[in-house]
């Protein structure tokens, strides 16, 4: 019978064993640096202010009657006029501009035969501030850049949200339709 010459290797093999530590053990051994380190910051917190355990001194009032120094009354400053007078000259520097012109500007700027100008587009008008700061926040997030306009109309107080200036048209047309597509509503206003 023909005998097998191939070198057979012992399947009996002796394991190396590593001598590992297991990872809840880390996990232990963390826990407890950490609550250690918890321990001495607390420690040293109590003891880096001696006084607060000290009860305050016993400390008797005693009045006596001071006199005031004699002041003249302040006299209210009597200019009432602001100090710049854009505030006025700005909301009548403000055109509001009718569907079918832009319709006609978009052709126009599409050709190249526009006139240049200058544009703003009104987001929104409030009463309350804090409604008017929602609103320029969420155009934050939509990446439009705005501000928030204090006007006083006929004693009411109105909070307007503008973004701008522009001087394409076709940058206003573009950021309206952005504006349309997240269901905010919106009117281009061309300056003077």
């Amino acid at each position: 019978m023909p005998r097998d010459y191939k070198h057979r290797v012992n399947n009996h093999k002796t394991r190396q064993t590593k001598n590992t530590i297991p990872g809840y053990w880390w996990l232990i051994t963390g826990l407890l640096i950490g609550g250690f380190a918890m321990f001495l910051s607390d420690l040293k917190d109590t003891t880096s202010n001696p006084t607060a355990s000290v009860p305050p001194p016993n400390v008797q009032n005693e009045t006596r009657d001071v006199k005031k120094p004699t002041q003249a009354p302040i006299k209210p400053i009597e200019d009432d006029k602001p100090r710049f007078d854009f505030y006025q000259i700005l909301p009548d520097m403000e055109i509001v501009i009718p569907e079918h012109e832009i319709e006609e500007r978009r052709r126009l700027e599409g050709t190249g035969k526009s006139k240049a100008g200058t544009f703003i587009i009104q987001v929104g008008s409030f009463r309350k501030a804090s409604q008017a700061d929602t609103l320029k926040a969420r155009l934050a997030l939509l990446g439009i850049e705005s501000v928030v306009q204090k006007v006083d109309q006929n004693g009411s107080i109105w909070h307007r949200v503008k973004s701008g200036p522009y001087t394409s048209f076709r940058m206003v047309d573009k950021i309206q339709n952005r504006l349309r597509h997240n269901h905010i509503d919106s009117i281009a206003i061309k300056l003077k």
